[in-house]
């Protein structure tokens, strides 16, 4: 065998074991560190709040801006409509799942944080009340900065402030 031949089937064992590596290693890792982010921005416990930055905006008159902050907020994936009263600066979320199924207490927490979230993109959003097939909560601003001892505005902007204003008070 010449040189010219072992030097190509040592670049194809090397190319054959780095693609093994890449293709059982490498990628089923990614996944599974994706699926775990996943399952954690479904609790407000371990939610990422960086994600709702990008929907921070003054005014909830933006349908697109004020939903996209709850598509990625706990309970997205029980979404089921939205309806916004720009004059009282109120929104109505209507959730698929019911209060029973998915645990009051976790429910609760779901919702302080997600009113919390969505209070301090959204400079004028006054209310939001959160519809299920079994029971409804409502959700102050005024209420809600009350219970968090803090401004919701600008929470967004240190998430070492957010954690020890509002997920802190979760527990």
């Amino acid at each position: 065998m010449s040189k010219k031949s072992k030097m190509i089937l040592c670049l194809l064992a090397a190319a054959a074991i780095l693609f093994c590596w890449i293709r059982f290693q490498v990628i089923p890792g990614r996944a599974a560190k994706q699926a775990e982010y996943e399952r954690n921005q479904k609790d407000a416990l371990t939610h990422d709040i960086s994600v709702v930055e990008e929907f921070k905006n003054p005014y909830m008159g933006n349908a697109v801006n004020t939903t996209g902050v709850f598509g990625v907020l706990p309970f997205s994936e029980l979404l089921a409509g939205f309806e916004m009263d720009s004059e009282n600066c109120a929104l109505s979320v209507t959730y698929s799942g019911t209060v029973q199924k998915l645990g009051e207490e976790k429910v609760r927490r779901n919702l302080v944080y997600n009113s919390a979230a969505a209070m301090a993109a959204i400079d004028n959003l006054a209310e939001v009340n959160y519809l299920f097939p079994d029971g409804s909560f409502t959700f102050r601003r005024e209420e809600l900065e009350e219970m968090l001892e803090s401004t919701l505005s600008g929470l967004l902007d240190d998430q070492a402030v957010w954690n020890e204003v509002v997920r802190e008070n979760l527990y």
